[in-house]
């Protein structure tokens, strides 16, 4: 295989964030016309996908061309199996990375050597943003198999120790008490119900900085997290799929990593949305040639932001992360229920009578609700959020609340607590999940997201569709 671009350490590390704006835009162009037509002419999923839509790379300069490409998504590329591969290379010429497949559909990504590093480097630049360094020690919340995926930097410079997401509470605090960490990383859902048992329990561990990652970082999950570790969540943004896309500096403002993706935030047919307008969100990778990532939808709701940062970093921003499309569920009624509607069910009772949950809607009108009580369970709170499921979905809605030892969580330490088992052909009256205007105000600019959110983008919730990290 020809020798392709890859950016340098420096550059990664240090100086592409420090460019203007200017430059790392004419950057990305130069580069994203490398990618297409390495793409184009050995990746036989994407040649026949573009030729089909007409699509070519010869008619393609840069971003400002983007929309002609047309969207792509797991399912195509879980399907396309090895023609979404460069022709050229081998399996043995590929590191193997997989997201959990809690959704029925697990899709592995392929990369070669130099690709891993420019995605290790491009996490790197995000934790020294946040505050770690060399000589810290670093406890890890992930799955096992992270533990053999670290590089050589990692592996041999760093001490690093890992918890694992499916070890007890009590087991996890023990080894924050051996290891002593000056640094903590892993599953954002993970970390918080860790930081709630610190809390609960009347300790602190104080940490030189703290990164949760894959899952919407939910505020009430950052003060928990804050309270227990004593310093400010960075959260990092990302996907299997293409590594980070983007990270909070200092002034807790997103930035993206655009020497590294072309992110985009678009409607429901791909077109772009005004800067400030929530949309779904879209990635391609700029350095993946061995499997390439071009207009993937990452199935989020989020803005581009017109905010500026005075961090020195020119990298554009992006608004926070508001939830999953499959995280908004139909109502009888008409309207898409917020996932941040079961986050609040109890902010007018007197305490949270719940650890955890899960909403299962079985029907539209059906839904089970699975949770573990506190210690202090409270009745009469628990039917205060009952009550409000059953005023948002109908008085007539069937409303289960089921009592269980735990939620399952998956081996990477994630938790699905917003499921939907609808089809669309079991409820065509309720596809596409439109309305003209929300029934009740949402959360920070979250009013309006209901109105933009389509089944037309060409995803269907499975049965059991891991459609939402456990955040309450």
């Amino acid at each position: 295989m020809t020798q392709l671009p890859f950016p340098s350490m420096i550059d990664a590390l240090v100086a592409n964030a420090r460019r203007s704006a200017e430059q790392i835009a004419d950057r990305a162009d130069q580069q994203l016309r490398v990618v297409v037509r390495n793409t184009y002419e050995h990746v036989p999923f994407y040649r026949d996908h573009w030729k089909s839509s007409g699509f070519s790379p010869d008619d393609f300069s840069g971003r400002q061309d983007l929309p002609a490409i047309p969207l792509i998504d797991k399912d195509m590329i879980v399907s396309a199996e090895e023609d979404a591969l460069d022709s050229r290379l081998t399996p043995q010429e590929m590191f193997v990375m997989s997201t959990s497949g809690t959704s029925g559909r697990a899709i592995h990504v392929r990369r070669t050597l130099l690709e891993m590093r420019a995605v290790r480097r491009g996490y790197l630049r995000s934790l020294l943003t946040a505050g770690a360094r060399p000589w810290h020690r670093v406890l890890t919340m992930a799955s096992p198999w992270l533990k053999e995926k670290q590089g050589s930097f990692v592996g041999k410079i760093v001490k690093t120790h890992h918890l694992l997401p499916l070890d007890s509470p009590e087991e996890q605090i023990a080894s924050i008490e051996s290891f002593k960490p000056d640094g903590l990383i892993g599953q954002t859902g993970g970390l918080y119900l860790l930081a709630r048992e610190i809390v609960r329990r009347g300790k602190q561990f104080p940490l030189a900085f703290l990164c949760p990652t894959g899952a919407t970082l939910m505020p009430e999950m950052a003060q928990a997290m804050r309270d227990a570790f004593g310093t400010e969540p960075r959260d990092l943004y990302g996907a299997v799929e293409v590594g980070g896309i983007a990270w909070q500096c200092p002034q807790s403002n997103y930035h993206i990593d655009a020497d590294r993706v072309v992110f985009e935030v678009v409607d429901e047919v791909g077109s772009p949305v005004p800067a400030g307008t929530p949309g779904q969100a879209v990635v391609t990778a700029l350095y993946q040639y061995a499997m390439p990532i071009i207009r993937y939808r990452l199935l989020d709701i989020t803005a581009i932001s017109t905010r500026t940062c005075d961090c020195a970093r020119h990298l554009p921003l992006m608004e926070r992360v508001q939830g999953r499309v499959n995280d908004f569920l139909p109502a009888p009624s008409g309207e898409l229920v917020s996932p941040h509607f079961f986050f609040h069910l109890y902010d007018h009772a007197k305490t949270t009578p719940v650890k955890e949950w899960r909403i299962i809607q079985n029907e539209l009108a059906d839904l089970t609700y699975e949770y573990v009580p506190e210690e202090h369970f409270n009745s009469d709170d628990l039917r205060i959020g009952m009550d409000m499921i059953h005023k948002k979905f109908g008085q007539d809605a069937t409303v289960r609340a089921v009592e269980v030892a735990s939620i399952p969580m998956t081996s990477n330490g994630k938790r699905t607590c917003i499921i939907s088992k609808l089809r669309s052909k079991a409820t065509p009256a309720y596809r596409p999940w439109i309305q003209d205007e929300p029934v009740m105000p949402l959360p920070d600019d979250q009013a309006g997201v209901n109105r933009r959110i389509k089944a037309s983008v060409g995803q269907e919730p499975d049965s059991g569709e891991e459609n939402h990290q456990c955040q309450h």
